[in-house]
């Protein structure tokens, strides 16, 4: 009997643990997660009762791709603070949109770039004079959203010498601002410009004085998410941002376009640089088509540059065939007459056409960085060749615009 007890026992015993990791699985499965959320416009916010934006459409064509039929009103709209901690404590909430940082980094697994972001100290124009000069050495009155990225940086930046003053939404800081009883609000520069123009009287009184911060917005899932459900959301993302649709733009694109207008952005490449590389390669082209070919395609130095590989050439046909590209081989053999970017301009085309025309120059257009989220200016030099081979090739080297 003692040894029946004991058998009985371990069977039981064995039962448990069955059962509990078999609810661990079960509630670490994509379907039973829970999405928390705020109002930080234009990334997730509910308008006329509706919740949307980048980064809730964004989530909503993920769960389709992944077959996990989530419902958007179910996704909790809650106050930061009050989302940020669920998000610490249980292990099935995921909070977006959140910036990401160092401090940040082992809180919680991310799934992104969603968007890039900047954090900045708004002030009163009549005031940002007197505060520019020191502003960490000044006593100086900070509104913040507890928890909140501004909050964080607050802490951080003004040490002993910055008076913290917390309040739970948006509105109610750029009120206080308004009146004088803060002399700045700590906030995500463009959620921050939205608030500023729906709740206060003048906004054209309050301006961005200072960054404190710039980086990317991601979700946030608990820091013991499966690893395997990251993978899933991150590369699901992934395609959202590279797979383009017939019109020759992304889902992501579109979204983006949808609420946020284009960038200009500092490249580290210069127009002199591009210019020589793409004469670099019409030059080879003449000399020996096939093998300057061969290589581009396989992404050698010079045609993709080893020590930025953001600096490499791309080449079409007279019927705008890719035909070579020094970084993506997937795009070679296909296609892109007709195809545009979000703004509906068939850049394409125009850079085919006009080298036929005029043999040289360039053309602007919208795109995504491989470095940064969002979508961007960008402009491409272009040059006709004639190869060795006697077909003729649109040379082609680009870079992101700034705004000057």
């Amino acid at each position: 009997m003692k040894r029946l007890n004991v058998v009985v026992f371990t069977c039981l015993a064995i039962l448990v643990l069955v059962l509990q990791a078999g609810l661990a699985v079960g509630d670490n499965s994509p379907m039973n997660l829970r999405f928390l959320t705020e109002q930080y416009p234009p990334y997730n916010f509910q308008e006329n009762g509706l919740l949307k934006g980048i980064s809730v459409d964004l989530l909503d064509r993920i769960s389709s791709k992944q077959g996990m039929n989530l419902k958007i009103q179910e996704i909790a709209v809650l106050p930061w603070t009050e989302g940020y901690r669920q998000v610490l404590k249980d292990r099935n909430k995921v909070l977006f949109s959140m910036t990401r940082t160092p401090e940040r980094e082992k809180m919680f697994q991310w799934v992104g770039p969603i968007s890039p972001t900047r954090v900045v100290l708004f002030t009163r124009k009549d005031a940002t004079r007197r505060m520019t000069d020191r502003w960490e050495t000044q006593k100086l009155r900070i509104g913040a959203i507890r928890d909140d990225i501004g909050h964080q940086l607050a802490l951080k930046e003004g040490k002993a010498n910055w008076r913290l003053v917390l309040r739970p939404r948006s509105q109610d800081l750029v009120h206080l601002l308004e009146e004088g009883v803060i002399d700045a609000w700590a906030y995500e520069e463009t959620a921050g410009r939205w608030f500023i123009k729906h709740a206060a009287a003048n906004p054209g009184d309050i301006e961005a004085a200072r960054v404190l911060f710039e980086g990317e917005l991601y979700y946030a899932f608990h820091r013991e998410a499966s690893p395997a459900i990251i993978a899933a959301f991150q590369q699901t993302l992934d395609e959202l941002k590279n797979e383009k649709d017939a019109d020759g733009s992304s889902a992501y694109e579109k979204i983006f376009d949808r609420y946020l207008k284009p960038r200009y952005v500092k490249d580290q490449i210069t127009a002199e640089q591009v210019i020589k590389l793409v004469s670099l390669t019409a030059a080879a082209l003449r000399a020996d088509a096939t093998a300057t070919l061969k290589e581009i395609n396989a992404g050698r130095h010079p045609y993709r540059d080893r020590e930025n590989p953001a600096l490499y050439v791309f080449a079409y046909d007279q019927d705008i065939n890719m035909v070579a590209h020094g970084d993506n081989k997937m795009m070679v053999g296909k296609n892109f007459r007709g195809k545009t970017d979000v703004e509906g301009k068939s850049f394409r085309d125009e850079i085919v056409k006009k080298a036929l025309s005029k043999g040289s120059g360039w053309e602007d257009y919208i795109y995504t960085s491989p470095k940064q989220s969002g979508l961007y200016f960008k402009t491409t030099y272009y040059q006709l060749a004639t190869g060795s081979d006697g077909g003729k090739y649109i040379i082609c080297a680009g870079k992101f615009k700034d705004q000057f």
